[in-house]
């Protein structure tokens, strides 16, 4: 029987993404509107493109990942993911870590509440990498029996989380249009949303683009795609509940003491 893996080694090696990475970098041009669209609306294309190799049409995972967490870096984004110091004080460990830092660097509480939230607001979108290969650990883990290499999931990541940050780009921007248009209609009801209705809404967006996408690229039937599709998306959340966000707070207080 055939080995299910379609992309040749070629064309998965991480040295291989560099190269072709460096090339968009130095070549950007209209590949980038042509790639925004399947980024969005056709799940797993751009990796499957990728796999098969020879195709110069769309920017690769990695210019792609890296230009749009440009975007996202300069994009504000109120009420979403935003992590205050606050937000990390219910936490007694995390909690004595605060107050060891303020006695080591002798600066009062609200002092350093000031520059951790400054920090946080520039850091909290620059680290986005972080969750590409915990992401692409989790693939290689659920897909160990496709015996694709690693470089391989991490392109399916790269893809992903460019999706997703697209994503955490639009969402703001639709529900600021929404309010307007409710506005304009003289309707009194304003939409309502805090990080625990992005994050259900992210959830699902999330679920159905990897279902998608996961069916096109890895090939199982649709009850295994849909439960490795939904464990997936989770495990996004918690990554960005656990990982990301304490990995932020470790790194700015780390930046804070730095300078300090």
């Amino acid at each position: 029987m055939q080995d299910e893996k379609t992309l040749p080694d070629q064309h998965t090696t991480i040295k291989h993404m560099a190269h072709e990475a460096l090339h968009d970098l130095m070549h950007f041009d209209t590949k980038l509107f042509k790639t925004i669209s399947p980024a969005l609306f056709k799940p797993g294309l751009l990796a499957e493109k990728t796999f098969k190799g020879g195709q110069d049409t769309y920017v690769t995972p990695f210019t792609l990942f890296v230009f749009l967490n440009f975007v996202f870096f300069i994009f504000k984004s109120p009420s979403l993911f935003q992590y205050p110091l606050e937000a990390f004080m219910n936490n007694a460990w995390l909690k004595s870590i605060v107050f060891k830092t303020q006695a080591e660097l002798h600066l009062p509480l609200g002092i350093l509440r000031e520059r951790f939230n400054t920090a946080m607001h520039f850091e909290q979108k620059e680290y986005l990498v972080i969750m590409v290969p915990c992401f692409a650990l989790l693939l290689q883990l659920l897909y160990v029996l496709k015996r694709r290499n690693f470089a391989e999931h991490l392109v399916f990541s790269l893809y992903f989380f460019a999706y997703f940050i697209l994503l955490l780009i639009l969402i703001p921007i639709l529900l600021f249009c929404l309010e307007w248009l409710l506005n304009q209609l003289s309707i009194g009801a304003h939409p309502r949303y805090g990080d625990e209705q992005l994050i259900i809404v992210l959830f699902t967006l999330n679920f159905v683009h990897l279902l998608f996408a996961v069916k096109r690229v890895y090939r199982e039937n649709w009850l295994l795609s849909a439960l490795k599709s939904g464990l997936l998306s989770m495990m996004v959340i918690v990554l960005i509940a656990f990982v990301y966000r304490n990995a932020l707070f470790f790194i700015v207080m780390h930046s804070i003491a730095e300078v300090s």
